[in-house]
């Protein structure tokens, strides 16, 4: 008798903890086309593209790349971070064009990550940890330096300017969302 009495309990409680309340949840597509990898979306990755596009840091940037001209991540799967605790996503439109992580230590720096002339460069930080990339720091790497300055706050998506510059003093600036985590 117990055990008739235990199977539909089971069963309703089970359901109540995986549900949502609707419009909550983030849908697959949803995700793939914040980032840009949705098929069709205009900012999206030709498959081709990305198959030709290194997924681990090159150890230079292309000869005549235009370092201002930051390029959609896509797959940075080879990536190697290090040991961190959170990290921040700069989304310039639908493209994520930095991504940015860190360690709960004040005087350690962070590390993040762009895409140039088709290759992934890894940028240092500067010393803050976790904390500065969340407030906004900034970041260089061979022939390249990136600030990023989020809106003021603590919300987890906050308007933000990143300004990137090239060695030789030419700049841009890209207008977006700091996403962190």
């Amino acid at each position: 008798m117990m055990r008739f009495f235990l199977l539909p309990l089971t069963a309703l409680a089970l359901s109540a903890c995986s549900s949502e309340p609707t419009g909550q949840q983030e849908s697959a597509d949803d995700f793939a086309g914040r980032i840009g990898q949705q098929d069709g979306g205009s900012a999206a990755v030709d498959p081709a593209v990305r198959a030709e596009q290194p997924n681990t840091v090159e150890a230079s940037v292309p000869q005549g790349t235009d370092v201002t001209q930051l390029e959609q991540l896509a797959d940075i799967g080879g990536v190697d971070f290090g040991p961190r605790d959170g990290g921040c996503t700069f989304m310039d439109g639908n493209r994520e064009i930095l991504i940015a992580s860190g360690l709960n230590e004040p005087t350690l720096s962070g590390k993040a990550v762009v895409r140039v002339g088709g290759r992934l460069v890894m940028l240092d930080g500067q010393p803050g940890g976790l904390a500065a990339i969340r407030n906004g720091t900034s970041f260089s790497g061979e022939g390249v330096a990136v600030q990023v300055a989020p809106a003021e706050g603590s919300a987890q998506a906050r308007p933000a300017n990143l300004s990137v510059a090239s060695t030789d003093g030419k700049t841009a600036t890209y207008s977006g969302n700091w996403i962190c985590a």
